[in-house]
């Protein structure tokens, strides 16, 4: 239970949205011959290329073959960044509109940040198979530069006649999307759910909103200019941290370009690449974030998330909530994720028939944060891709979430920490609700790599509640903000 403490926990967290200012990312665009690639390639398979403009993600068209072949990015310095594979991008091989034409097109691959004087090594086992390679570098965008230490509010759904709400989603203007080049079309009613990966290992590895958000809109610049379409092509992508991005223009039921049929399909892209060889999984912020939407989705049209049903854009049956290469020739959305929605089905079938239930799960990247804290990875149990972890005895330092919840309720509060003999025994949590501190301690020396429930509390629609993880307590220990998680019953 939440025991009253006279510990102020100052009210801080997200703003309203902030919508920036559209300008399309324009990319530079090279192109080598056979000829070029090898006499520009290293006796140890390494081409070495600078981009002109300071750019932060990368991608590749080519004729030939490219199979095995690896990305690395480095800085103005010269430091080196991690090796990623060149993946193609299933969607994007689906046409041969627009400047790529029937080359073969890659994923994109992301750094953190932009660098003048920057470039790539592209490692290629065989060069010879190669006989063009096209390299598009893809400038910074406006989301991460001017981004605030707290991501915007998500979008909250207007009220409907579902009993299931549409979970929180963060608008086009949050992510500064690039206005579409064409009027949105319309397929209703949606009939299917599509699951996708974006095939960017790199995105994976995103630390915070704003590297998510920066990551989509080079999605939909490289989309657009690629193949020439006139917007993103999903209707949704979810990153590693759960936050849900609004893509295509138009709304909901808009047809997007995500599996080459789309006509009553919904796409959803998880950020990631759920297949050999980075074998990464979705993790659980990922997971439920597709759970909330498909079930906002199956429960307003009537879909039967474990049924068949006639797809109008392919022309034929099929699973309802299926994955791209259910209707195309591709590994998307990878053995890993697709390995999951067999149980993904089954609970949005849970949902839908418990009426109501929503699962809200915020990252320690959606925190903020007072005092010095640092970022973990090495802990197995932890929630996501990393952790933020405080000393106690010192100075004061504080981790705050601020949910933006779509409808008031009542609420089961649960937080996620990876376990260690250094943690704090008595780490203090504290709930601020109407102007009321409310708190409690939890020993996060034990139970870890689970969600730990603190309680259930009645909570009001919007973002004026706040929860939080101090690092009050005696010299020696080390407390842990990882991940929270609200259920409303």
């Amino acid at each position: 239970m939440w025991l009253p403490l006279l510990l102020q926990l100052p009210l801080s967290g997200p703003s309203e949205t902030e919508l920036y200012p559209q300008v399309p990312l324009q990319p530079l665009v090279e192109t080598f011959s056979t000829a070029d690639l090898s006499r520009l390639r290293s006796p140890e398979g390494v081409l070495t290329l600078r981009s002109l403009v300071a750019f932060r993600s990368v991608g590749f068209w080519w004729d030939g073959e490219l199979e095995g072949a690896e990305v690395q990015l480095f800085g103005e310095y010269g430091e080196f960044g991690k090796r990623w594979p060149v993946a193609p991008a299933a969607e994007l091989n689906l046409s041969e509109e627009g400047p790529a034409g029937n080359s073969q097109v890659s994923a994109l691959v992301h750094g953190g940040q932009a660098f003048p004087k920057a470039g790539i090594h592209l490692h290629l086992p065989q060069p010879q198979k190669l006989n063009r390679l096209t390299v598009v570098w893809i400038p910074m965008g406006t989301p991460a530069p001017r981004m605030r230490a707290s991501p915007p509010s998500p979008m909250a759904a207007p009220s409907t006649t579902a009993s299931l709400p549409k979970p929180p989603v963060y608008s086009r203007g949050a992510w500064a999307a690039t206005p579409p080049s064409c009027t949105a079309s319309y397929c209703s009613p949606t009939t299917h759910i599509a699951m996708h990966h974006t095939a960017s290992a790199s995105e994976y590895q995103s630390s915070s909103w704003s590297q998510c958000a920066s990551n989509v809109l080079a999605t939909q610049s490289y989309h657009m200019f690629t193949r020439g379409w006139c917007d993103i092509g999903y209707n949704y992508l979810i990153c590693p941290h759960g936050d849900i991005f609004e893509g295509r223009a138009g709304g909901d039921d808009v047809r997007g370009a995500h599996d080459g049929y789309n006509c009553g399909s919904m796409g959803v892209a998880m950020m990631g690449y759920f297949h050999t060889p980075h074998n990464q999984t979705l993790t659980q912020a990922m997971e439920d974030a597709f759970v909330d939407l498909a079930g906002w989705k199956c429960d307003q049209e009537g879909i039967n998330p474990l049924g068949t049903s006639w797809y109008a854009g392919l022309g034929a049956n099929e699973q309802n909530l299926y994955g791209h290469r259910d209707v195309s020739s591709t590994a998307c959305p990878g053995d890993l994720a697709y390995a999951e929605l067999p149980g993904i089905r089954n609970r949005v079938e849970q949902l839908i028939q418990g009426g109501g239930g929503s699962t809200m799960i915020l990252d320690n990247g959606q925190a903020t944060y007072t005092g010095t804290w640092t970022t973990g990875t090495s802990s197995n149990d932890k929630y996501g891709s990393d952790y933020r972890w405080a000393s106690t005895g010192v100075a004061p330092a504080r981790a705050l979430w601020n949910p933006s919840l779509a409808q008031a309720g009542s609420y089961e509060v649960s937080l996620w920490w990876p376990a260690g003999s250094n943690r704090n025994p008595a780490t203090q949590v504290g709930l601020l609700l109407n102007g009321q501190l409310f708190t409690t301690t939890v020993n996060q020396q034990l139970q870890g790599g689970q969600w730990n429930v603190l309680g259930t509390v009645q909570l009001p629609a919007g973002s004026n509640t706040t929860f939080g993880i101090t690092n009050a307590g005696s010299l020696g220990w080390v407390v842990v903000a990882d991940a929270l998680r609200l259920v409303r019953q």
